[in-house]
């Protein structure tokens, strides 16, 4: 995919990502999301569209309310509506910021009524994005896959229907900055962006240019690796529906001779959305907890890892310790109570809805729980509940009060699985 340093292309891109509906900005202040919200502003004039921008205050720093607020009128000046999020309960790092930050985008679009959030991402980060990710342990080839234009959001369960919209992915930054400039617009640069304590930073020194050969060269490996990403994951989607059968019970009985006879990468990419789905997590299980899973379900032996259990009869399900908690004291998933007529999802697993009846749910945490067709050994890890004085076990029993129990396993897969048309 060639550079696009014109703003039309950018503009048209962005329309194609989000043709009708609201228009949805994650904005930060700083330059590129200034950028994109400088010609998301057109598009909304142009075509009649609500424009609104998301500014989260992580309340890291001491400046970022008055960050957050100059943000907002800013946005407010290019006629976008601003809402500022607040992250209630900060917390150092740069991976818990951006945990809370995809929650809080996550939720206000849902209040919006939209499924496709705008970031800023430019042929820059794409660049970085990949050299950060071929540095790791163990790396292999999915380390170029680095940032298409369009994914689901990594927020799970909050981002469970919002789609990510990167128009600006094949744009390199220093033609955003002179986009600005020729605007007049005015945005803020954040300190830890030239804090060399924080990696990308170290990279984004050394990094090629996207205009530059080496930064080309960079390019057409994303191009291919995207490419290639897409075609394993609908391998893994269609190996999925022929190997793999769902349990209303919140667990999945896979089938080991079509895992074994599917090429090795798609097993694993499939197995890989499996575990996520039976454990609620919303991250994905380590490569190398998916690969030691992937050989136990062929040698027919019980393993564990990622939050999921599997059986030797080739049955996975939530492992119950990380559902009920741990003897070492590691939290298992704590209560959900749910008034009536309000909904709610428990443990990443359940989206449980309550009738007329207040409901209370909690991890069932035992093998004696009367769970025909469970192993006793996933018993503890089903979902318990409780109304009008009547217990049930969510995907197995009527839920008092014409209230209802589902499991999200079809939809965690085909969000892990997603392939942008």
């Amino acid at each position: 995919m060639p550079l696009d340093p014109d703003r039309e292309l950018a503009a048209r891109a962005a329309l194609r990502l989000s043709p009708s509906g609201p228009l949805v900005l994650a904005l930060s202040g700083g330059g590129d999301s200034t950028a994109l919200a400088v010609i998301l502003a057109g598009l909304a004039r142009a075509h009649d569209r609500p424009f609104h921008a998301l500014i989260v205050d992580h309340r890291l720093r001491s400046a970022s309310s008055t960050e957050a607020a100059l943000t907002a009128e800013r946005a407010r000046a290019l006629g976008a509506r601003p809402h500022i999020l607040v992250w209630d309960d900060p917390q150092p790092g740069q991976a818990a910021a951006r945990t809370a930050r995809h929650r809080l985008l996550a939720e206000a679009c849902e209040g919006l009524g939209t499924d496709t959030l705008f970031l800023a991402h430019t042929a820059n980060d794409v660049i970085e994005t990949m050299l950060m990710r071929a540095s790791r342990k163990d790396a292999g080839w999915r380390a170029l896959a680095a940032m298409g234009n369009r994914a689901m959001s990594p927020a799970w369960p909050a981002g469970r229907a919002l789609h990510i919209a990167r128009p600006l992915v094949r744009t390199p930054r220093a033609y955003l900055r002179r986009l600005l400039r020729a605007e007049g617009a005015d945005w803020i640069e954040d300190p830890s962006n030239t804090d060399p304590k924080f990696e990308r930073v170290r990279i984004r020194a050394m990094a090629p240019a996207p205009d530059s050969v080496p930064g080309q060269a960079l390019l057409v490996l994303n191009d291919q690796a995207l490419a290639l990403d897409a075609g394993v994951r609908r391998a893994a989607s269609r190996l999925v529906t022929r190997a793999v059968r769902l349990h209303d019970w919140g667990g999945i009985t896979l089938e080991p001779g079509a895992f074994g006879r599917a090429p090795r990468g798609v097993a694993l990419r499939a197995l890989e959305a499996c575990i996520a789905a039976v454990s609620g997590a919303a991250e994905l299980a380590r490569t190398s907890v998916t690969r030691s899973l992937l050989d136990a379900l062929l040698a027919g032996r019980a393993a564990s890892g990622g939050g999921a259990l599997l059986t030797s009869t080739a049955i996975l399900g939530r492992d119950p310790g990380a559902s009920a908690g741990r003897a070492d004291g590691a939290p298992g998933a704590g209560k959900l109570i749910l008034p009536p007529g309000k909904a709610g999802i428990f443990d990443g697993r359940f989206l449980v809805c309550a009738g007329s009846e207040a409901l209370t749910l909690c991890a069932a945490g035992g093998e004696k729980t009367h769970a025909p067709g469970v192993p006793p050994v996933l018993r503890g890890s089903l979902v318990r509940g409780e109304g009008a004085g009547e217990a049930f076990i969510a995907g197995l029993d009527t839920v008092p009060g014409s209230g209802a129990a589902g499991a999200l396993i079809a939809e965690r897969i085909a969000h892990v699985l997603f392939v942008s048309n």
